[in-house]
């Protein structure tokens, strides 16, 4: 691989350095950084599609989109969830992200970051800092649905990076992927906590499609995918309370955004490993026969008792495979690491430059 001449900086913006908009709390964000939030809140009609979670819900089998799971109740639950002794995703993916940064830094050369999902950027500062350390300013850019996470992302790594411009882009991660495509190259585009593992095959192939489009060969993809492992171990990771709390809590959120009469009590977790289809799935199991009305939906449905309703899946692949499918989309992988026990896989792959 070619290695580029490490430029002076890495610009993120072109023309003007946009005004810095400080807020209460975030004195400690460094005046001669760049920082600037673009984009429009999500419309929530957008985000919580009432039609779509009616198909889904008149399906055989039943479906709940994941996007249900990602309110204030349930934000604080997957962060609780990150600390249960069993769920070993969070913590390992960061150990890999500790180790091999500055590596991941050393290959690519100076890039502008790019992060579909910032969340609390905990893991992303690894990133930073490694990028600072070995090539000086650095650019980033987060897009993310929701204005107050990128505020709080921004205001947590410009607190502690110096050498740093931050851009938020806020929107989906389609309308994000094509605001970065003005952005300089080289980029690194990166995903982390196994959030491509979530998605299913249409909502993956639409990300890969726009990710490909955003970026200009030679661009790279850093990517956190949880790996296939034993049954026990996978089942335990998601069957602790926190993940039955909020697997559970997937219903009042239908409750309180679309009048629904669901009674949480009357329902079980249940979370299994498929291992024919290399995934984890969460159900919600109904525990008697019930009616349910999504009163704001107009719309009602008669479950059976031990009826379920599927509200997540969890890929959980094979790295060759895994490398296959990218590779339909001509991103090559570069290299990966793994943990001492390879349970989790950090991939870096590269856009084909033919």
């Amino acid at each position: 691989m070619k290695r580029r001449e490490p430029p002076t900086s890495t610009p993120l913006f072109d023309g003007a350095i946009p005004m810095v908009r400080h807020r209460p709390g975030t004195a400690a964000m460094a005046i001669g950084n760049k920082y600037e939030i673009i984009g429009a809140d999500v419309p929530a009609e957008t985000l919580f599609n009432g039609d779509l979670l009616v198909a889904s819900l008149s399906e055989s089998p039943r479906t709940i989109n994941s996007i249900y799971y990602y309110d204030d109740t349930g934000s604080l639950l997957f962060e609780r969830l990150c600390d249960e002794k069993t769920y070993y995703l969070f913590r390992t993916e960061r150990g890999i992200l500790g180790e091999y940064a500055k590596t991941i830094a050393g290959i690519t050369g100076p890039v502008s970051l790019i992060e579909l999902g910032s969340g609390n950027a905990e893991k992303t500062t690894l990133l930073i800092d490694a990028y600072v350390g070995t090539h000086g300013l650095t650019s980033y850019a987060a897009v993310d649905i929701n204005r107050s996470i990128l505020e709080r992302a921004a205001e947590n790594i410009l607190s502690v990076s110096s050498d740093l411009n931050f851009l938020g882009i806020v929107g989906t991660y389609q309308t994000g992927l094509a605001e970065i495509k003005s952005l300089a190259s080289p980029k690194l585009l990166f995903c982390l906590g196994s959030t491509i593992g979530n998605m299913h095959d249409d909502e993956l192939d639409n990300l890969l499609l726009s990710a490909r489009s955003a970026l200009s060969s030679g661009d790279y993809f850093l990517v956190g995918i949880d790996l296939d492992k034993e049954t026990e171990i996978l089942e335990a990771a998601y069957n602790n309370q926190t993940a039955i709390l909020t697997n559970l809590c997937v219903l009042r959120h239908l409750n309180w955004r679309f009048s629904g009469d669901f009674d949480l009590f009357q329902f079980r977790h249940v979370a299994f490993h498929n291992k024919s289809l290399h995934r984890m799935e969460s159900h919600l199991e109904a525990m008697q026969d019930q009616l349910i009305n999504l009163h704001k939906l107009n719309f009602s449905f008669q479950l059976e008792k031990g009826e379920l309703i599927r509200t997540e899946i969890m890929r959980k692949v094979e790295i060759n495979a895994f490398n296959d499918m990218f590779s339909n989309y001509d991103f090559w992988q570069v290299k990966y690491w793994t943990d001492s026990d390879q349970r989790y896989a950090v991939i870096l792959f590269q856009l084909s430059s033919e």
